[in-house]
């Protein structure tokens, strides 16, 4: 709790420091041309934060940030540069105020390509990725050693100093910068369509979708048109809004979801415990999830999705389980303080704290549906999955009497049985019926509740 109450204090003051800097910077007036680098260190920080806060465990907040820190100190280096007499202090904010572009540019692609869980769309893109920071840094250290950029910054000062062989780095600079700037912005383009592809995050990622491909048409009709990137560059600060803005619609449609899962539950006609699992797989935006019932030394599955999440996550048939072997994540479900259940989710890992907070209302209302789940609805599952097919003449007839509450000794008196042959019959229709032996539930009632329902 301390840790990340201190992780929220440098949050805020990073967000802040940029912002002051974007502040220092307006005192010098308004420079049109400048202006992307002040609005971009405004949104990125402010988004970062927002980011940060409800993510505390995820990189993409911090990414967002780094960002924005990049752009203030670009926004306030070209001010000063651009509105002080010529002097030492003058050149060299004038400096900062230049040489970064390239990272600052980096660091948004970063914040794009991993939005909106901080990670990249796959481990293909680690080599990409390693190979877009090396090239940025060059072109930095390009323009940082001989100020290849300096000229079309627009600043008064004469540079703070030069390297021998600025004509050579200028040629290399151009070579490069440029191409790199729009395959930067490429990349927002086909990162967010693979992760739409994949059918993942598409609630947050569909606005995000229309402004980086906006960005990316108006970078390229600026630098073919004009032959300057100014136009792209500008349009570049609506996407941390856009990022923002969907982040936020992601987070109410994912709580639409969870308000409204019993209405389509009971719409469809489908069992509760499985439309709970979807729900909750669905608002956390992973690809499965499962709804268990029992104490804490053995529960079973009472639900999942999909289907094939049980053989998924390492669960076979469903079969019971102490609490503490329960696969992924898990949230224990609890009835007057009593364990009666848990939900499961692998690869949720890092939720945003009003995923948290769904998560515990969607734990409570798995309370309710488990209160009511009756031995019936586990074995209408088993019949789906086949089982209940299987009964033999002889193992109906078990089931029959036990339905009418017969004990093993009066099933043997009724069938002129022996006792040897009846309790391998009782058994196997349990077996059949997939109650598996729990000491929290009555096999016996459950098979007469299945039996009466058919």
């Amino acid at each position: 709790m301390a840790r990340s109450g201190r992780s929220d204090v440098l949050t805020v003051l990073a967000a802040s420091a940029a912002c002051v800097l974007v502040a220092v910077g307006l005192t010098r007036g308004v420079w049109w041309a400048n202006v992307h680098n002040g609005v971009l260190a405004v949104t990125l920080s402010l988004v970062g934060l927002w980011l940060a806060t409800e993510r505390p465990r995820s990189r993409e907040g911090h990414l967002f940030l780094a960002a924005g820190t990049v752009e203030a100190v670009l926004f306030v280096g070209r001010q000063v540069g651009h509105t002080a007499e010529p002097g030492a202090a003058a050149s060299w904010l004038g400096w900062l105020g230049v040489w970064p572009v390239a990272l600052g540019l980096l660091a948004t692609t970063y914040a794009v390509v991993c939005f909106p869980d901080g990670r990249l769309p796959s481990p293909r893109w680690r080599r990409p990725a390693a190979v877009a920071v090396a090239l940025a840094v060059v072109a930095a250290l390009l323009s940082a050693l001989w100020p290849v950029e300096w000229a079309s910054a627009g600043l008064r000062p004469a540079p703070p100093f030069t390297l021998p062989g600025r004509g050579t780095a200028q040629v290399v600079w151009e070579a490069l910068a440029h191409p790199l700037y729009l395959v930067l912005q490429l990349s927002w383009i086909v990162a967010v369509a693979v992760r739409w592809r994949a059918g993942r995050s598409r609630a947050p990622l569909l606005g995000l979708l229309l402004g980086v491909a906006v960005a990316f048409v108006v970078l390229v009709v600026g630098l073919v048109a004009a032959g300057s990137a100014v136009p792209g560059l500008v349009t570049v600060s609506v996407v941390p809004l856009v990022a923002g803005w969907s982040a936020l619609r992601g987070h109410a449609l994912a709580r639409y979801r969870t308000l409204s899962w019993l209405t389509g539950a009971q719409h469809e006609g489908g069992p509760l415990p499985d439309a709970l699992a979807r729900t909750v797989a669905e608002s956390l935006d992973v690809p499965m999830a499962s709804v268990w019932r029992g104490g804490g030394a053995a529960l079973h599955l009472a639900g999942s999705w999909p289907a094939a999440s049980v053989v998924d996550g390492g669960v076979e048939d469903g079969a019971p389980r102490p609490f503490e072997q329960l696969p992924g994540r898990t949230w224990p479900v609890h009835a007057q303080d009593e364990l009666v259940g848990a939900v499961v989710v692998p690869g949720a890992d890092v939720l945003s704290r009003a995923e948290e907070r769904m998560v515990a209302d969607l734990v409570a209302q798995a309370a309710l549906v488990l209160d009511r789940l009756t031995l019936a609805e586990l074995v209408r599952q088993e019949r789906r999955a086949g089982r209940l097919d299987h009964l033999t003449a002889r193992e109906g007839e078990v089931l029959e009497l036990m339905a009418r509450g017969l004990t093993n000794a009066a099933i043997c008196r009724e069938l002129h049985l022996s006792v040897k042959t009846v309790e391998p019959l009782v058994s196997t229709v349990f077996a059949k019926l997939g109650l598996h032996a729990d000491p929290t539930v009555n096999r016996r009632v459950l098979a007469a509740l299945e039996y009466h329902r058919r």
